[in-house]
């Protein structure tokens, strides 16, 4: 593959060192809804390639990398089931046809839009490039921009963007980015890193994901969740035999482990070695934990990579303790919990029915005053 995108970048290319990325190709497409004899569907149309002596790709490349760079990914695997949706990507590794490759792309995204099942959803543009990393990986980026604001282009027929200025994404809706390198050392067993990634916009809609062909992927909050309730039951069900002790401590490192990776990469195949640095080399519960989730993945949803937000990395060391009176509803630091220890800041009772909570001076003196007065 290397040697053929070497050919076709000598022909029409445009370098941008400071980016720090080479645009090989990149063209947009229309998605629309048309009718036939009173029948209503999506189609769609490829504008022309776009001319790659201006800066338009490379800027518009580098616009929505920040949009990645800032979380919230969504990682994911190309299914191998999904068949028209990975000989579209093999397809293109083998010929480098980057208009066949739209066109497919598009009839896929068509096809699940006109799903019967599928609720309605707005017209737009879908904005392909294919481009390669100051690391040199070759990558594809995918993203789809309603009508509202999205691009300004020449018109809905050749679908060139007018300048540099046109560039403007008020309405972006999804995005996905392949790297195809990892693509093609990965499937498809699908044994490394994940090499499909998305952040959505203003659209919720699962068929961008679909068309595409991932059928592995969830937010990184889910799956910070997620991650927490099957640590939980993994004490309960699988690991009981451990002490109070190890089973804190080991709680305490995973949850300091998601924090210190928040806005990164997090492998579960990580968060095990984490664990394992809590027991003895010949602990039977080594590498278990990993086994756990994958034989409760009905039950326990968490991709085996994800990446956490600040603010899910936070939540993970805490529960939300909410009373069905509605007199309390706050969040309760797990790891500042003891159990049945009075005098503790925090303890739960040994039935773990009851929370005691040792209040501050000033909290007691409110509560003093309402309990004193006379009737």
């Amino acid at each position: 593959m290397d040697k053929e995108l070497e050919e076709k970048e000598g022909e029409e290319v445009v370098e941008a060192e400071k980016q720090g990325l080479t645009v090989i190709a990149a063209c947009a497409a229309r998605f629309f809804k048309s009718s036939i004899g009173g029948h209503s569907f999506y189609d769609s149309v490829k504008g022309k390639d776009w001319d790659l002596s201006t800066n338009i790709c490379v800027n518009f490349v580098n616009l929505i990398g920040k949009k990645f760079s800032r979380g919230g990914r969504i990682y994911g695997y190309v299914d191998p089931g999904i068949v028209a949706a990975a000989e579209n990507f093999s397809n293109y590794l083998e010929s480098l046809n980057f208009s066949e490759f739209v066109v497919g792309v598009m009839e896929r995204l068509c096809h699940e839009a006109n799903d019967p099942n599928r609720s309605s959803l707005r017209e737009g543009y879908v904005v392909f490039t294919h481009y390669k990393t100051f690391q040199g990986r070759d990558q594809l980026l995918i993203v789809m921009l309603g009508k509202k604001g999205g691009y300004d282009f020449e018109d809905d027929q050749n679908l060139t963007p007018k300048n540099t200025e046109s560039l403007n994404l008020q309405d972006f809706r999804q995005a996905a980015c392949m790297d195809l390198t990892g693509f093609s050392n990965s499937f498809p067993h699908n044994s490394g890193d994940s090499y499909l990634y998305f952040i959505k916009g203003n659209s919720k809609s699962e068929f961008f994901n679909t068309a595409l062909g991932c059928s592995d992927s969830m937010p990184g909050k889910v799956c910070v969740e997620n991650l927490k309730d099957a640590l939980s039951a993994y004490f309960l069900e699988d690991a009981s035999d451990l002490s109070s002790a190890d089973k804190r401590k080991i709680y305490k490192r995973v949850v300091t482990y998601i924090e210190n990776k928040a806005g990164e990469r997090v492998h579960l195949s990580e968060i095990q070695r984490e664990i394992d640095k809590c027991l003895p080399a010949n602990s039977q519960h080594n590498g278990r934990f990993h086994n756990y989730v994958k034989n409760n993945s009905e039950r326990f949803k968490v991709s085996e990579e994800f990446q956490p937000s600040h603010v899910a990395a936070r939540n993970m060391g805490y529960v939300d303790v909410k009373l069905p009176s509605g007199d309390f509803d706050g969040r309760v630091k797990l790891e500042a919990i003891s159990v049945g220890e009075k005098g503790s800041d925090l303890s739960v009772d040994k039935d773990y029915a009851y929370l005691t909570i040792k209040l501050p001076p000033e909290v007691s003196l409110k509560l003093k005053g309402l309990g004193s007065s006379e009737e």
